[in-house]
């Protein structure tokens, strides 16, 4: 049946010994380093929040982020080199197990990734060293009360890295072939297995295959896998990609990084069939990660036995309650993870804590629990039906106040139905559809094709105004224009009706819009000869960085003309006119036609004559301030929490 989802709510066993564990269904939250822990390296109630939500969200298995295994620590991560961390572990897996999950605990040591020594600077004293402090943590997620524990061998950290030909040249028993490259897995796990004993379950992490020229392919990945079962593996657990080196981008960049966190360009369920060429070569349990955001794609690799359980990471930061949605029927209420890397991309690479551009409570769990329903129901009306008007409209609606919600145009969604439509990105698109069954589901009166101005609001009589009215483009008011040339705003490209463009073409502004509006040009074959300019030195530089450096290249290979450093002047009937901001020399350029992509600007509302009628006004979004779907949809929510 399309709807059955039973396979995904089977129970697992794995172990070795007596008695054994069981999963209570076949979604496994993956483990994702938060920022959460304190300086120290120790539990805060925060990281207990995070993993106590998705316990109670319906996920079989819970594995804690990475906890470092020597005290060579990097920014709040987690730590496990000594006892003294073993407390706060035991109140942090006590919870997950109370609301309903297992709790694997995940043992790292970061090597090449802290810029801590690799396998070509280690002496086999200090191996054997690493070897017994794996063991050592190992013992201490038992004595913390967590059921089973997940040795990190993925991902370019120091296991993974004795494990890959790019980065271990050694010549003896480290080095020189697949079986002795995997020599350090085996005597990890084997040391782990000896001081937990038969039964505590051991997971051990792995890279399928590294993407990077000279790293772990699938070929080393099937006798790595084979190998650490005979030595105790009891879950065989598959990734990808490594993570930057910065020291030296040759061992990992932003190529091998969005293989590791998957943005929206990469297909979803990427890594299925790698996960299932290894699971053919072994005999315990495998799971599988890669951008699993749909329950039906869930269920249809369990069903077609791709792998026996399924990793969720940035999805359960979306939705902490996607397995209980999916057990409940409630598959239109799930909240898609978009790939947007927002949360592993611009957050965590800026080392903050998590959080989520489309749910605003990710990482802020304790917030929600002072959210109580309203005590006098207020009659509130929202100006917009962008992300950030839904987003309050919702938690208005929820909280049991009278809402209306009011939107000029004839779809609900503001600037994220454009964001969707260039290659790649409909994925994004989920999400406005989201927002806009739950107004729906919530009895939210919505009126489309309605701008409204502060005469109609105060006629209506709400108790609260909350203007979302959005942003629109910056216009060149600034930059003189012929009006000879032809010139066209990025957004009426996006939507639509234009087929045609003299040539050549010159995209004025080089942020993330213009980027993605030049990649729609040469997709549709509408530009032959495009150039962006920008003044400041890069391109798209306010993009996430593996979504631009994927971007840039694509362009570079489209035959883009990119020209930073370039403050424009003027634009004539056949020229776009400016100066090299680096030596003031005068530049031109060609054009038939330029496309404003000029950033984006706050559509004005006067909000005044609303607050002088007594009525409290809030302004959010694009509205208050030009920013991006994260502080949009944070903006509604506290709205929809305050009134």
């Amino acid at each position: 049946m399309a709807n059955d989802f039973s396979v995904l709510f089977q129970p697992l066993t794995i172990g070795r010994g007596m008695p054994k564990l069981t999963l209570k269904n076949r979604m496994v939250m993956a483990p994702m380093v938060t920022c959460f822990a304190d300086s120290q390296g120790e539990v805060t109630q925060r990281l207990v929040d995070y993993h106590v939500e998705r316990a109670k969200g319906g996920v079989g298995t819970i594995v804690v982020e990475a906890m470092d295994v020597d005290d060579q620590m990097l920014f709040h991560r987690l730590g496990i080199f000594h006892d003294r961390f073993i407390t706060e572990l035991e109140y942090l897996a006590t919870s997950i197990k109370e609301n309903g999950a297992a709790a694997i605990g995940q043992i790292n040591q970061t090597g090449l990734r802290g810029n801590l020594p690799g396998p070509d600077n280690l002496t086999k004293a200090k191996t054997g060293k690493l070897v017994e402090a794996f063991a050592k943590a190992a013992d201490r997620v038992k004595r913390a009360g967590f059921d089973g524990v997940m040795i990190h061998g993925a991902h370019g950290y120091l296991i993974s890295s004795f494990l890959s030909p790019l980065t271990n040249h050694r010549r003896d028993r480290y080095g020189g072939t697949r079986e002795k490259r995997a020599n350090l897995s085996v005597e990890v796990i084997q040391s782990v297995r000896s001081a937990v004993g038969e039964d505590f379950p051991i997971f051990f992490r792995m890279n399928g295959d590294d993407f990077l020229p000279g790293g772990i392919t699938v070929e080393d990945a099937l006798v790595t896998a084979s190998l650490a079962e005979q030595a105790g593996a009891d879950v065989i657990s598959v990734a990808g990609g490594v993570g930057i080196m910065a020291h030296d981008l040759s061992l990992g960049d932003n190529k091998s990084y969005f293989q590791m966190i998957m943005p929206m360009y990469v297909p979803r369920g990427c890594r299925v069939e790698l996960g299932a060429q290894i699971k053919k070569k072994i005999k315990v349990p495998l799971s599988i990660v890669g951008r699993i955001n749909n329950p039906y794609l869930a269920r249809d690799i369990i069903a077609g036995q791709k792998a026996d359980l399924v990793d969720l990471g940035r999805q359960l930061l979306a939705d902490p309650f996607f397995p209980g949605k999916i057990a409940s029927g409630q598959i239109s209420d799930i909240r898609q993870c978009i790939a947007c890397n927002y949360c592993h991309g611009k957050r965590m690479r800026a080392i903050k804590h998590v959080h989520c551009a489309i749910n605003p409570e990710a990482g802020r769990e304790a917030e929600s629990k002072g959210i109580r329903p309203a005590v006098e129901p207020q009659k509130v009306m929202v100006i917009g039906g962008g992300v950030a008007g839904l987003e309050a409209a919702i938690w208005l609606a929820k909280r049991g106040h009278h809402v209306s919600l009011y939107e000029k145009g004839n779809r609900l969604g503001g600037q994220t139905l454009l964001a969707g439509l260039p290659p790649n990105k409909e994925e994004i698109l989920t999400f406005p559809e989201f927002l806009t069954r739950q107004v729906e589901k919530l009895g939210v009166e919505i009126y489309l094709h309605h701008e409204v101005t502060p005469e109609f609001a105060i006629q209506q009589k709400p108790d609260v105004v909350i203007v979302a009215a959005g942003g629109r483009q910056i216009q060149s008011a600034s930059i003189p224009i012929d009006p000879q040339i032809s010139s066209i705003p990025a957004w009426k490209i996006l939507s639509g009706g234009i087929d045609k463009f003299p040539q050549p073409v010159v995209v004025l502004g080089g942020g993330f819009v213009a980027a993605e509006i030049t990649e729609y040009l040469c997709e549709k074959g509408l530009a032959e000869d495009i150039t962006i300019v920008e003044m400041r030195q890069a391109i798209a530089f306010d993009m996430e960085p593996s979504f631009r450096q994927m971007l840039i290249e694509k362009l570079k290979n489209l035959g883009v003309k990119m020209i930073t450093h370039f403050m424009i002047r003027e634009v004539t009937a056949t020229e776009v006119v400016g100066e090299d901001l680096r030596n003031k020399r005068p530049m031109r350029l060609l054009a038939g036609t330029v496309v404003i992509a000029l950033g984006t600007e706050s559509v004005p509302f006067p909000v005044e004559p609303i607050q002088k009628a007594g009525i409290k006004v809030f302004l959010i979004g694009d509205a208050k301030e030009p920013r991006g779907i994260a502080e949009a949809v944070r903006d509604g929510f506290l709205a929809g929490i305050s009134v």
